[in-house]
C-alpha cells in the first residue's frame, strides 16, 4: 500500500474532520477523501504535492467542498438524540445506584440546553482545528479550555438547581427498576445502532466506581477521590489502548 507524506495525510484528516463536523454524510465524506487520496498518491509519484492537486489553499478547498455537499439533517438529529439521551442515561443510572433517581424541573430543562451548547461548541472547535495548523501545546490548551467549558456548564446547572426551588420528580422503587432497565436497553440499542461498544464501555467505567464506593461505604471525601481516580484512570487506559491499536494498525498497513 502506497503511503502519503505527512502533509497529505494531515490534509485528508482535516478534510474528513471538517466535513463530518459540518453535518455531511459519513459515506459521502469518506468517498471524497478516498478519491482524493488516490489522486494524491499518483501526484506524489510525479513529485507533486497537495497544492498542485487542489489548485488553491487547503482552507479554501475544504470550505468549497463542504459548500457543494448537502447537509445531512436526519443523521445530525439522530446523533444529537443519541448523545442527549446517552448523557441523561449516564446521569440517571448514577442516581439510581446512589439510592434513587430524581429530577428537578431545572435539570429537565437545563441538561438538554447544556447539550445543545456543548455540541455547538464542539462543532465549532472541530471545524476551527480542521482549518488551522497547531502545535501540540496549543492543541492541549484548546482541549483543556473545551473540557473546562463542559465542566462549567454542568456546574452551572447544578448551582442553578440548588439556588432555585423547582418541582421535583422522584421515582418509586419500581420506577427506578424500570428506569434502570430502560437505560441499559438504551445503551445496548445505541451501541448496536452505532456499531460500536464504546457507550457500554464508558457506562461501565462511570458506573462501576459508583457501585464500588457504595459497597465500601466510604465517606464523602474518600468517595469523591476514589471515584475520580478510578474513572479518570480507566478512561486514560481505555483511550491509550485504542490509540496504541490504531498506531499499530497504521504501522502494519504501511
Amino acid at each position: 500500500m502506497e503511503t502519503l507524506t505527512k502533509k497529505s495525510e494531515k490534509f485528508l484528516e482535516s478534510l474528513h474532520l471538517y466535513l463530518i463536523s459540518s453535518g455531511k454524510k459519513e459515506a459521502e465524506a469518506y468517498e471524497i477523501v478516498e478519491e482524493l487520496r488516490d489522486h494524491l498518491t499518483e501526484a506524489e509519484k510525479e513529485g507533486k504535492d497537495v497544492n498542485d492537486i487542489i489548485g488553491q489553499s487547503p482552507k479554501e478547498y475544504i470550505e468549497q467542498v463542504s459548500k457543494e455537499m448537502p447537509f445531512d439533517f436526519r443523521t445530525l438529529i439522530s446523533a444529537f438524540t443519541v448523545f442527549l439521551f446517552g448523557t441523561l442515561s449516564y446521569l440517571l443510572l448514577g442516581d439510581i445506584i446512589n439510592g434513587g433517581a430524581q429530577l428537578s424541573l431545572i435539570q429537565i430543562i437545563g441538561y438538554p440546553v447544556l447539550m445543545i451548547v456543548y455540541l455547538l461548541s464542539l462543532t465549532a472547535l472541530l471545524r476551527y482545528t480542521a482549518l488551522h495548523q497547531f502545535d501540540k501545546t496549543k492543541e492541549y490548551v484548546m482541549i483543556g479550555i473545551f473540557g473546562f467549558l463542559k465542566i462549567s456548564l454542568f456546574i452551572s446547572v447544578i448551582t442553578l438547581d440548588q439556588a432555585i426551588d423547582s418541582p421535583i420528580i422522584v421515582l418509586s422503587p419500581l420506577g427506578n427498576v424500570i428506569a434502570a432497565l430502560l437505560t441499559i436497553s438504551f445503551f445496548i440499542g445505541a451501541s448496536l445502532w452505532a456499531k460500536t461498544w464504546v457507550m457500554i464501555i464508558i457506562a461501565l467505567i462511570l458506573v462501576t466506581p459508583e457501585i464500588l464506593v457504595q459497597i465500601l461505604q466510604l465517606n464523602e471525601e474518600a468517595s469523591l477521590i476514589t471515584k475520580s481516580t478510578l474513572i479518570f484512570g480507566a478512561l486514560f487506559v481505555y483511550f491509550w489502548t485504542i490509540n496504541r491499536r490504531e498506531n499499530a494498525s497504521k504501522a502494519f498497513s504501511s
